[in-house]
C-alpha cells in the first residue's frame, strides 16, 4: 500500500508575526497548531509588517517563498508605512488581498482546506472565491468581528455601509464549515448570528507554545536601570484606540507622590507620539516608552514588572475581548488590573490572577495600583495564581485538538449546498 497522502490547508492571514517580530501570536501558534493535527500548511501572508510597517519579504518580487518549521510561507507584496494615512491603509489590505489571491491560484496547487482570518475584511471576498475555485470547505479565524470592531472603535458608523458588510460577513460565516472564535463572547455573537455551535470552536488568544519559546534564564533588570524606578507597570500591546492608554496615563499623574512607581508602555501605533506629547506636556516622569519588540523580548521585559495592565474603552463591544496579553500575563504569573468588563472578568474571577476595576476611571486604577505597591504578599498570592491557572488550562495538545475539529468539521459540505446558503443569506437581508 502507498503511503497517505497529508491533506492540505491553505492558510490566509493578513499578519503572520515571526517569534523574533513584534506583533500578535496567534496566526503562527495557529499555522503550527494545524501542522501538528496532521496537516500540511501553506501560508499567503502580507510582506509589510503590520506593526512597524517595514517589507519583511527575504527577496524582492511579488511573491516570496520561504520554509520554516516546514510550514511553506508566501509573502506577497503590499506598500509600506501603511499607518501613515488611511489612504495607504486601505491600499495596503486591498493589495494584499488581490495578490493573496493570485498566489493562492498560482502556488497553491490543490487543498482541501482554505483557513482564514476574517481580517481585513477586504481578503473575505476573495476567500470566499478561492474556496468555491479549488472546491475545498472554507475555515474562518474570527479573531475579532467585523465591521463590529470598526463601529466600536468608530472607523464607520452602524448605518446602511455597516449592514451591508454584516451582511457580507454572516453569509461567509454561515457557508463556511467550521469557525475558530478568540473569545467566549465572540461565540456568543455568532450563535446570535445563526451559526451552528457544533460549527463554532473556541480557541482562546493563548499561547501555547509560551512555555516552549521562553527563554528559561532570568532576564537582567534592565527596565529598572533604564528608567530609575523600583515597582514597575507595564502595559505591552498596540497603542492605538482599541486600548485604553490614556486611563493609565491619568492614573500615572496621580501617582506622582510615590517616587519608585514607573509606569512602562511597550508597544507601537498610530497614537503613540499623541501619548508622548501628553506626558511631555503634563510633566509625567514617571511614564517610560518602549517601541514594539519582537515576542520573546517583551516577555522577557514584562517579567521585571511588579504589576501588569490590560485597559479597555468603556463600549459594550470590548466586552468580548479577551486580549493574548492577559494569558501572557498569567503566563509569566504577573497580578493583573484590567479595567473593563466581559469575558475578561469572568477568567479573572476563575484564575484568581488579577484585579478589575471600572474602565475610563483614573482614581479607582490609581487607587489599585497604591494597594498593590503596599502589599507584597498579595501580589504574590496573585501571580502564583494567575500561572497555576495558565499551567492548567493552556496546552498544545487540547488546542491541536480544537484545530483538528474545526478543520474537520462538515466535511461533505459541497460548494453546491455552500451556494444555496449563500442565496438564503441574502434573501434575509
Amino acid at each position: 500500500m502507498g503511503k497517505t497522502m497529508r491533506r492540505r490547508v491553505l492558510f490566509l492571514t493578513y499578519h503572520l508575526p515571526m517569534p523574533e517580530e513584534p506583533g500578535a501570536f496567534r496566526p503562527w501558534m495557529e499555522a503550527r497548531l494545524i501542522k501538528n493535527a496532521g496537516f500540511e500548511v501553506t501560508v499567503v501572508t502580507c510582506g509589510t509588517q503590520y506593526m512597524t510597517g517595514k517589507d519583511i519579504r527575504p527577496a524582492r518580487g511579488w511573491c516570496t517563498e520561504e520554509v520554516t518549521e516546514g510550514i511553506r510561507i508566501l509573502k506577497t507584496w503590499a506598500p509600506a508605512d501603511h499607518r501613515q494615512s488611511l489612504f495607504r491603509r486601505v491600499l495596503n489590505y486591498s493589495s494584499f488581498s488581490l495578490l493573496a489571491g493570485v498566489a493562492s491560484f498560482l502556488k497553491a496547487g490543490k487543498v482541501d482546506r482554505v483557513f482564514a482570518g476574517t481580517d481585513p475584511i477586504f481578503l473575505m471576498p476573495m476567500v470566499f472565491l478561492i474556496s468555491l475555485i479549488k472546491r475545498a470547505p472554507m475555515v474562518l479565524d474570527e479573531r475579532d468581528l467585523f465591521p463590529e470592531t470598526a463601529v466600536a472603535l468608530g472607523v464607520i458608523r452602524d448605518g446602511i455601509l455597516y449592514r451591508i458588510l454584516l451582511g457580507m460577513q454572516n453569509c461567509f460565516r454561515r457557508m463556511s464549515s467550521g469557525i475558530l472564535a478568540a473569545t467566549p463572547g465572540i461565540k456568543r455573537v455568532l450563535l446570535d448570528y445563526g451559526c451552528l455551535p457544533e460549527k463554532v470552536q473556541l480557541l482562546y488568544n493563548a499561547d501555547v507554545f509560551f512555555d516552549e519559546d521562553l527563554r528559561k534564564d532570568e532576564s537582567p533588570e534592565t527596565l529598572r536601570k533604564a528608567t530609575g524606578r523600583e515597582f514597575l507597570v507595564g502595559y505591552a500591546g498596540g497603542l492605538g484606540r482599541a486600548n485604553d492608554i490614556p486611563v493609565l496615563l491619568r492614573a500615572a499623574a496621580l501617582l506622582n507622590d510615590l517616587a519608585d512607581i514607573g509606569i512602562v508602555v511597550m508597544g507601537s501605533g498610530e497614537r503613540q507620539q499623541i501619548y508622548k506629547d501628553y506626558c511631555r506636556k503634563n510633566r509625567l516622569n514617571n511614564v517610560s516608552f518602549f517601541d514594539a519588540i519582537p515576542r520573546k523580548e517583551a516577555r522577557q521585559l514584562l517579567r521585571e514588572m511588579d504589576v501588569c495592565i490590560q485597559p479597555l474603552p468603556r463600549h459594550p463591544y470590548f466586552s468580548r475581548t479577551l486580549t493574548s496579553k492577559t494569558f501572557d500575563y498569567h503566563g509569566l504569573g504577573k497580578p493583573m488590573i484590567f479595567c473593563g468588563s466581559g469575558d475578561t472578568v469572568a477568567l479573572l474571577e476563575d484564575s484568581g490572577g488579577g484585579v478589575v476595576v471600572e474602565p475610563e476611571d483614573e482614581e479607582a486604577l490609581a487607587q489599585v495600583l497604591r494597594k498593590l505597591h503596599s502589599d507584597a504578599l498579595l501580589r504574590l498570592e496573585m501571580g502564583a495564581s494567575a500561572r497555576r491557572w495558565f499551567e492548567t488550562n493552556v496546552n498544545v495538545h487540547a488546542a491541536s485538538e480544537i484545530v483538528k475539529k474545526a478543520m474537520n468539521g462538515q466535511q461533505t459540505a459541497s460548494v453546491r449546498t455552500r451556494a444555496s446558503e449563500g442565496r438564503l443569506c441574502r434573501e434575509r437581508r
